[in-house]
């Protein structure tokens, strides 16, 4: 089984991708990942984001064992939009965490607003995805060392762990905050890197992830080819992420 966190569908604002619904499940079938957790592509306008919600929402209801939401918007937008959102994500939709993309949300740890993302997580008791690496200094994961801290015992993702030369950082960080899982997606070869990472904090909080169908069947080669074993390689594909979006039990093929 593979699960992938991190799918975005959209005609995104920052990279000009656009990716569809017919796409990512081709993909999924043709690589083998059983389920997918599905985010917005970045927009400009709140109303942009509460509409990819809604299409995501709609995705899964097609195939609810195997698509999932993830809730995503900018924190500067007005602060009870994006709370109520969140929320009806979470409780309405059934999404299963929420993202903050430093790049594009211009939300460095150390900005006020910083801390709504993580104030939501714990009241709707859901894993936060970091974006880091790519969009220094926004995106310097250690700047969130204080939220991540605080904020113990919410689950906290570290999206493209290793991008941008941030391997050693990944790990200092990850050692230090036990709530912290490291997700794979990145567009160079990787291998050393998982290796390092599964190394440095144990396979059951480090996992695989695409970004987008381009890249599903690269990672899955990665992981499966990086010299672990075969238990370790299931912990990548799909139990750390199981545990971390609290989805045992949830995901099968159709």
């Amino acid at each position: 089984m593979i699960i992938d966190p991190h799918v975005h569908i959209g005609h995104d604002t920052t990279w000009e991708s656009n990716r569809n619904e017919e796409e990512v499940m081709r993909v999924m079938n043709q690589v083998g990942v059983t389920a997918s957790i599905i985010q917005p592509a970045q927009f400009v306008t709140f109303e942009d984001f509460k509409r990819g919600h809604d299409r995501i929402y709609d995705f899964s209801l097609k195939h609810p064992t195997r698509i999932f939401g993830m809730f995503s918007c900018n924190p500067h937008f007005d602060e009870k939009m994006y709370r109520e959102e969140a929320r009806r994500c979470v409780n309405e939709l059934g999404f299963v965490g929420i993202k903050l993309t430093p790049l594009t949300h211009l939300m460095n740890g150390k900005v006020k607003r910083a801390r709504l993302p993580f104030e939501m997580a714990r009241e709707l008791s859901v894993p936060l995805m970091i974006h880091q690496g790519h969009g220094m200094p926004w995106s310097l994961i250690s700047s969130y060392y204080d939220l991540i801290t605080e904020f113990s015992d919410i689950t906290v993702v570290f999206a493209h762990s290793g991008c941008m030369d941030t391997v050693d950082e990944d790990i200092i960080m990850a050692k230090m905050c036990p709530n912290v899982f490291l997700e794979l997606y990145v567009r160079i070869p990787n291998i050393h890197n998982i290796v390092r990472f599964v190394d440095a904090i144990g396979s059951d909080r480090v996992m695989y992830a695409s970004d987008s169908p381009d890249e599903m069947a690269h990672i899955s080669w990665e992981c499966k080819h990086a010299g672990l074993s075969d238990d370790q390689v299931e912990d990548l594909l799909w139990r750390s992420c199981a545990k971390a979006y609290k989805l045992e039990g949830r995901v099968k093929e159709e």
